[in-house]
């Protein structure tokens, strides 16, 4: 409806303004006039107060920065020229401001936010919900990026060691396959930061050091011991084929 208004006032001002220029001895209507410039100054305060409004918040700013840039750019130049631009060349200026403002918001609600890191999460969820750092995939270094500790592993993404096990949570879940939630992934009463220390596996009831810190029980009783393992001792390495020489 504002973009109907500002462009029937162009046509009435380009109309008004080339008759004047084609019969020389003829002016503009002064009740005209000041009816264009009051309908233009409403259009510039409305785009001001619109464009005040995005930017406080900040959402529109984080989801489409280069849009919002363009934007602030265009409404800026509106506000400096608004003195010295005549009708024309001001609902020029403010037409293209409402545009690029448009453009921005239009990006921010279809939720097509940029995603600086590539970590799987916008911009706008990271600062505004989970606290990343849009800048960084992954924000605690822990090995998994933002997107895959919240999305997949339910881990968190601001803390290395979610389960507070001594063991990164990229380390659990992409090389020990143990589990980044808990600390004691068997339930055989030793966390999995002792087990892997002591040469023991944390996915193992079975296998657990012999001694040592052990939390409360009840544990996990051990269902079917492990043919290569044996408590408090580390796995034997298979023999090498023949031919080979052991490692």
């Amino acid at each position: 409806m504002r973009s109907a208004l500002l462009q029937g006032a162009v046509a009435s001002l380009v109309l008004l303004t080339g008759c004047a220029a084609y019969w020389p001895g003829n002016s503009v209507n002064p009740a005209a006039a000041r009816h264009l410039q009051q309908s233009i100054q409403k259009e510039f305060d409305y785009l001001v107060k619109k464009f005040d409004s995005y930017d406080g918040k900040g959402d529109v700013e984080l989801c489409a920065p280069k849009n919002f840039a363009v934007a602030r750019f265009a409404v800026y130049q509106a506000v400096e020229e608004r003195r010295n631009a005549g009708m024309a060349q001001m609902t020029r200026f403010i037409g293209r401001a409402h545009r690029m403002l448009n453009t921005a918001v239009s990006q921010y609600k279809s939720g097509k936010c940029v995603d600086r890191d590539g970590d799987g999460l916008t911009d706008l969820t990271e600062i505004r919900r989970y606290k990343t750092n849009p800048a960084s995939a992954d924000t605690d270094r822990d090995g998994l990026t933002d997107g895959a500790e919240i999305r997949r592993h339910r881990t968190d993404p601001l803390r290395r060691d979610t389960d507070g096990d001594l063991l990164d949570d990229g380390e659990e879940a992409l090389y020990r396959r143990s589990s980044p939630l808990h600390p004691d992934s068997d339930g055989d009463g030793y966390t999995d930061g002792i087990e892997v220390a002591r040469g023991t596996d944390p996915r193992n009831q079975c296998s657990h050091p012999a001694t040592g810190p052990r939390n409360p029980g009840p544990w996990t009783k051990c269902k079917s011991p492990a043919p290569d393992k044996k408590a408090g001792r580390k796995v034997r390495q298979p023999n090498p084929p023949p031919g080979q020489k052991a490692m």
